[in-house]
């Protein structure tokens, strides 16, 4: 959303990084050199995440839920998400977002946790009744976009098409 076309833009996803700086996986490599931005141990061009057998990057629908990658638009505001500075619609900007995957593997979701100490997210960081274990996150609200009862980060169709 901020006009300039992304081979242009020195910061393409508007979190105030730039893009020669980004390492998602946090090893070292910035994103623009790492053959697996991610760290799933699948090559980003090898990458298909609706098993279509379409790597991400020549899929015009890469989630495969029938509308163009494009045309994505999270919160419904009639704006593309690609467009959008906030493409779940929570008020809050997506580049100020903590822990907000990144757009380019098209979750868009926030996840439940604030980082407090940097470690990688797992859900060892709360006990059993949900609470924040000491010097781990702070449990942030929870987001269940079709109301199913199960939280969007462990919810494979938060959507419920």
């Amino acid at each position: 959303g901020d006009g300039v076309p992304d081979h242009l833009d020195n910061d393409d996803d508007g979190d105030g990084i730039p893009d020669n700086q980004e390492d998602e996986d946090g090893d070292g490599i910035p994103d623009h050199l790492d053959n697996d931005d991610d760290g799933d141990g699948i090559p980003d061009n090898q990458e298909d995440l609706d098993g279509d057998g379409i790597p991400d990057h020549l899929d015009n629908d890469d989630d495969g839920d029938g509308i163009p990658d494009n045309q994505e638009d999270l919160d419904g505001d009639g704006i593309p998400d690609h467009l959008d500075n906030d493409d779940d619609g929570d008020g809050i900007p997506d580049k100020q977002e903590i822990n907000y995957d990144k757009p380019s593997q098209n979750i868009n979701k926030l996840k439940m946790y604030q980082e407090s100490n940097q470690d990688v997210r797992d859900h060892d960081d709360v006990d059993e009744e949900g609470e924040p274990m000491p010097g781990r996150r702070k449990l942030l609200a929870v987001v269940d976009s079709d109301g199913d009862g199960i939280p969007d980060d462990e919810d494979d169709d938060d959507d419920n098409d």
